[in-house]
């Protein structure tokens, strides 16, 4: 008997799952997508992230979150369309340190996510990537490789490792352009007549019958049936859909993470002013550890224009976090993305990391390395020198106003026991209390790994399919 598996949300999971799972004849897959499929665009194969940040309608318009406690709403980055924001990310490969999948297992009893159990998927996942080059460095890239000594770390350090250092960084993309999920999981197995794509297919809610999911209903009503049902919509919508559906897990919509990100910025000499945007605007990270963590510090450059005025800078972002935020239902337009806040660094230790990043900014900044390029650095466009922050009453003040998230959203619908009473699904993905449901996305990381989130959710949709096949998670 041939089963139809319904996935909903063709983003960084929802393409892997919709190739493996149609890969079997016997399985008619559909494969929903709120936005458009808008595939092929120039601007979004670009290797350059900045081509694909112009290209403002493969983004969400109206998902806002609040960073810090009571802190203004501000446009969140999310791809929206068939790729989602796989398709518009900086294609950075990583696939975090082994110490957060152990810590997975320890702290919640998930010992099939221990990093002995994922380190051979993100081995074979490597072969899929392009490691930046030599000559692919921009001058910013090329200033913070020199620059491990200021901060006593090692300069030629292999980023798919868990070492301290700077290093060349790994990309979803070759030399010609963007290779996510959708380029090399969807697009080849979109031939198949077992699968079917539907883009402009929101989901409103979910069918049930009695304690089974039997199919989802669209907005404006249209009803699609299905043996079982996989939410791999993301770490917004997927709780959004559970939460329309009129589900009371304690656990939907909490636990939200991201990693709090400050920038940078600076002028620079006339000679490196122009960003060549026929290679990445970002090909090197130096990662270091602050006094409250291991390797959770992460300082990542960017050739470009951010910052009108600017011609580069240096992220200074926080990898593992301890603050957790939460998102709910617009009740104004229950349709709408939700109301998200992300209640970043209301953990003390966060913002001990925080000022750890900067304080490291700072000296590779005024380092031999960035000497000759850099002429002017400043945190804002009102063009505060980055010394004020040094006073603390300031720092707390322009620290609420500016810091950001990396889009590394996680957590909303997370895994855990079954007498955990903030789990929504078990190591498998399965929803506990309902048969036919799944979810497969960032949704259900526990925490947010040290890491882009793009390649340990692949790797999460490979063994989730994987395990879907053959009855056994490996």
């Amino acid at each position: 008997m041939t089963e139809t598996v319904i996935i909903v949300g063709a983003g960084s999971a929802g393409c892997t799952v919709a190739a493996r799972l149609s890969e079997d004849g016997d399985r008619n897959v559909i494969l929903l997508d709120a936005g458009a499929d808008q595939g092929g665009d120039a601007e979004i194969l670009s290797v350059n992230w900045l081509d694909a940040l112009e290209h403002r309608q493969a983004f969400y318009p109206d998902l806002f979150a609040s960073k810090v406690h009571g802190g203004k709403r501000l446009l969140y980055q999310r791809g929206r369309g068939v790729g989602g924001s796989a398709s518009t990310n900086a294609m950075l490969a990583l696939p975090g340190l082994p110490s957060d999948y152990d810590n997975y297992a320890s702290q919640y009893g998930l010992s099939r996510w221990s990093w002995l159990h994922v380190e051979p998927w993100f081995a074979k996942l490597q072969s899929t990537l392009t490691r930046s080059t030599q000559e692919e460095q921009t001058p910013v890239d090329q200033a913070l490789l020199a620059s491990g000594r200021v901060l006593g770390l090692a300069e030629s350090v292999d980023s798919y490792t868990a070492e301290d250092g700077s290093a060349l960084l790994y990309r979803t993309a070759d030399r010609e352009g963007r290779r996510s999920s959708r380029e090399l999981w969807l697009e080849p197995a979109r031939a198949r007549e077992n699968l079917i794509v539907r883009p402009d297919s929101q989901v409103d809610r979910l069918m049930f019958d009695g304690n089974r999911v039997v199919g989802v209903v669209l907005v404006g009503g249209e009803e699609l049936r299905g043996d079982r049902v996989i939410l791999c919509a993301g770490t917004f919508e997927t709780p959004s859909i559970l939460l329309r559906s009129g589900m009371t897990h304690s656990g939907i919509g909490r636990g939200l993470q991201d990693h709090p990100a400050a920038s940078v910025y600076f002028t620079m000499t006339p000679e490196c002013r122009e960003a060549n945007r026929e290679i990445p605007c970002i090909g090197a990270v130096m990662r270091l550890s602050s006094s409250v963590g291991t390797g959770d510090i992460h300082l990542l450059p960017l050739h470009g224009e951010l910052l009108p005025g600017t011609h580069g800078l240096l992220m200074a972002a926080v990898m593992r976090t301890k603050s957790v935020g939460s998102l709910r239902l617009n009740p104004k337009n229950l349709l709408a993305p939700p109301i998200v806040d992300e209640e970043m660094l209301a953990h003390p230790d966060d913002k001990k990391a925080m000022r750890e990043a900067l304080a490291a900014v700072a000296k590779v900044l005024s380092g031999e390395a960035f000497a000759p390029i850099v002429e002017e650095v400043f945190i804002d466009e009102k063009g505060t020198p980055l010394s004020a922050i040094e006073d603390d009453e300031f720092f707390e003040r322009w620290l609420s106003q500016y810091v950001g998230d990396y889009f590394h959203a996680v957590g909303t619908a997370r895994m855990g026991q079954a007498n955990d009473p903030d789990a929504v699904v078990d190591e498998l993905g399965n929803v506990f209390g309902f048969e036919g449901l799944s979810i497969w996305d960032a949704s259900i990381l526990p925490e947010v790994p040290s890491a882009n989130t793009h390649l340990p959710v692949v790797m999460l949709a490979e063994r989730m399919s994987a395990a879907y096949r053959s009855g056994a998670l490996v």
